[in-house]
């Protein structure tokens, strides 16, 4: 039998095998199914979107800054670290807001304005995802051929202002969704 530890997939199945025997093992006399998938769904696919959020702009972006044009070609090739980690980024921003939205249409009618504003929030940053930080990075790193360098610096830099922008909202939408459960700021 072979190590699910050995690829991604067996990983991430390993692991959801395993929550599932621990929730087994639990005393939940009923599981309300689709609010389960839902909140676990929304925040194993929420840590994956800010995780990488987080590492883009702490780590990859200051690393390419200094990084020569051959390591940049390399990163930057299909298959490579940096489209692998965009595609990671952009379906984790997709899975946090469909799950997200299946928990706010169970509690919609109750929701305070915390949990209401931490969804605008999300749902600007996904936008910011989708339809400005991908379109501009496929300039750079060359899914779009054929760009200029200074394209490619413009695309770059709008990019990375989307991407601090998304930065700066996680830190009130964080908090403002873990409040609306914990510790309520506006009811």
């Amino acid at each position: 039998m072979k190590n699910p530890l050995e690829s991604v997939a067996g990983t991430i199945t390993a692991g959801t095998v395993l929550a599932l025997v621990l929730i087994g093992l639990g005393k939940c006399e009923t599981l309300p199914i689709v609010d389960a998938i839902a909140r676990w769904g929304h925040f194993l696919a929420g840590i994956t979107w800010i995780g990488i959020l987080y590492y883009f702009n702490f780590i990859q972006v200051p690393f390419l800054k200094t990084a020569s044009a051959e390591t940049k070609a390399e990163l930057f090739k299909e298959g490579g670290l940096v489209r692998n980690a965009l595609w990671w980024f952009r379906w984790g921003a997709m899975f946090t807001l469909i799950f997200g939205l299946m928990l706010y249409m169970q509690i919609a009618d109750s929701a305070g304005w915390d949990v209401r504003l931490g969804v605008l929030l999300a749902i600007i940053m996904w936008f910011n995802v989708w339809f400005i930080i991908w379109p501009k990075q496929k300039i750079v790193v060359g899914v779009i051929e054929g760009a200029s360098a200074e394209e490619k610096a413009a695309a770059g830099r709008v990019a990375l202002l989307a991407s601090r922008t998304n930065t700066l909202l996680s830190i009130p939408m964080l908090f403002f969704m873990a409040s609306s459960a914990h510790f309520p700021i506006f009811g």
